[in-house]
């Protein structure tokens, strides 16, 4: 698991590093918002196609995006709620940003590789599908528009935005594509593989530069979302995989996957809509040690690990 999991870690270091030190007088948000470009329009677009068209389209396909939905909705629900009718005087970028942090997870990045180290490559089709057919859709479109909520924008707009949505037109090419059968050109999956090999290095390096200390001083705001992404959820998800029958290393995996960290791409939504970037740092790193120290004792209490 160590092996699997310090690359990812040092990445995130090195942003970190980036933002304190700022080589080359270039500052730390500049740094991240013209990353956030590239990884929105090419690198992630890149990677779900790579996923989607060596992905079969069977029954199976759409289990993990049905829990996905289940489990992301549940969360959805509980953050709303909470941070409206519970903690009424946050401000509105906070409040988005909580919601965010607090409902979607970093399945591609972060959870993939932990459910391989676990359960072995087979099962990494949990966290991929979960991802890219559940949680993706859903935050490209209840996502942003929390996003557009939050940040004083009319909700109106988020239709345009989701027209033009990359990652999502990404998704439904792909699968139009593996659903009709095409042949893809062999230099056109070399093409996405390499730029697959850029996405997660470049987003996980993006989150490192997201991470401060400033907004530690306010983590009180951001324990709701800390205890559904990394408590609620993960239980949710138990619930919700038994269900649908789903058992051992597969329940492993989808519960594996539901508790991870708070999401990279909602570093680009606060980004891009103006949201509370700093205390969303924060939960990003919060959720991410949580994550670690209690994935131990969800191994244990499932006995698959």
């Amino acid at each position: 698991m160590v092996d699997s999991l310090l690359p990812a870690g040092l990445l995130i270091l090195c942003g970190v590093i980036w933002r304190l030190i700022e080589p080359g007088n270039l500052p730390a948000h500049l740094v991240r918002q013209r990353l956030n470009t590239v990884a929105i329009y090419l690198l992630i677009p890149a990677l779900i196609l790579a996923v989607t068209l060596r992905s079969e389209i069977n029954a199976e396909v759409w289990l993990f995006p049905l829990c996905a939905g289940l489990i992301i909705g549940s969360c959805l629900l509980i953050n709303v709620f909470t941070y409206a009718r519970l903690l009424p005087d946050t401000p509105k970028p906070t409040k988005g940003a909580m919601i965010l942090a607090g409902s979607f997870g970093n399945g591609v990045g972060v959870a993939a590789p932990v459910v391989i180290a676990l359960y072995g490559l087979e099962q990494a089709r949990v966290p991929i599908m979960y991802t890219l057919l559940g949680s993706l859709p859903i935050t490209w479109t209840l996502g942003v528009a929390i996003a557009l909520r939050n940040a004083g924008h009319e909700t109106k707009p988020m239709w345009r935005e989701l027209s033009k949505s990359p990652p999502l037109i990404a998704v439904l090419t792909g699968l139009a594509i593996s659903a009709a059968d095409v042949t893809v050109p062999m230099a056109l999956m070399a093409t996405l593989d390499q730029l697959t090999r850029a996405a997660v290095p470049i987003m996980l390096f993006t989150v490192g530069l997201s991470l401060n200390f400033r907004g530690l001083a306010r983590i009180a705001t951001a324990i709701p979302a800390i205890f559904t992404k990394s408590v609620i959820s993960p239980v949710i998800a138990f619930f919700v995989g038994q269900l649908f029958g789903l058992e051992g290393a597969v329940l492993g995996a989808l519960v594996v996957t539901a508790a991870t960290a708070s999401f990279n791409v909602g570093v680009v939504l606060s980004d891009r809509y103006e949201l509370d970037v700093d205390l969303y740092g924060v939960t990003v790193a919060v959720t991410a040690v949580l994550y670690f120290t209690l994935l131990p004792i969800w191994g244990w209490l499932l006995g698959t690990v």
